[in-house]
């Protein structure tokens, strides 16, 4: 068991360089937790208590909308670290963790982790490369939700899995992965108003969907709409 945790946390980048003896020592201190899906690892604003490996499954990051709605910041896939920032600002968890899938996790205390990087600075170094992956992905995010319409969104939703299923391409075509609610749970709206833009895009012969399996008919187009569908912006006043 813990050789092969060993050889899954070398997957993971700030325990990539780590010399087997310390690798050893981080499996020796992890402790595995099998969880359903939809279980809460944590919420927004409680003390970090460590940091999760997760190894099988899906986890969530998301924060709920003033109107109640949730928002999904960003999923986790295997074999990926989470929630590891206030393992260094020594602050509340600043949204929740819930898991999308049965999943498997190894957690590692807050106190076990900090000796760890304290005795191996080049995890600190690992980590600050990763969080500022996740500080672009997060600007992507924003953009997303705060500077495109609905359509917009929802257009450019279709076209970043298009791209990781290889198939953003005139006549490609895909899973989509998830509900219409789980896409809106991404988009920061409403279900309704999901499958009013995927109902458009249909009408106006830039997809054609089965099920979950959606076409390309157009790609310039959804291109088109993806990046110059924007919002309304408030009259400035003289």
């Amino acid at each position: 068991m813990k050789q092969a945790l060993a050889e899954k946390l070398k997957s993971v980048s700030f325990f990539r360089d780590l010399s087997e003896e310390a690798l050893a020592l981080v499996c020796e201190r992890m402790v595995r937790r099998t969880v359903s899906a939809g279980s809460i690892l944590f919420q927004k604003g409680e003390q970090a208590r460590g940091v999760y490996i997760l190894v099988e499954g899906a986890v969530e990051i998301y924060r709920s909308t003033p109107d109640g709605r949730e928002q999904v910041l960003h999923t986790e896939d295997p074999v990926q670290s989470v929630a590891e920032l206030p393992v260094f600002d020594s602050g509340p968890y600043p949204a929740s963790g819930r898991t999308a899938a049965d999943s498997e996790l190894f957690f590692l205390s807050l106190d076990d982790f900090k000796r760890l990087y304290r005795e191996h600075p080049e995890i600190a170094d690992a980590v600050i490369r990763n969080l500022g992956q996740r500080l672009r992905a997060l600007v992507s995010v924003v953009e997303k939700v705060s500077l495109r319409s609905i359509p917009g969104r929802v257009a450019k939703a279709i076209l970043e899995q298009a791209e990781k299923h290889g198939a953003a391409r005139q006549g490609g075509s895909f899973p989509l992965s998830g509900t219409q609610s789980d896409l809106a749970h991404h988009l920061a709206t409403s279900r309704e108003s999901v499958a009013r833009a995927l109902g458009d895009l249909r009408r106006k012969e830039v997809i054609s969907t089965e099920g979950r399996r959606v076409t390309i008919l157009s790609l310039a187009r959804l291109v088109d709409i993806a990046e110059g569908e924007r919002p309304p912006q408030p009259l400035q006043k003289p």
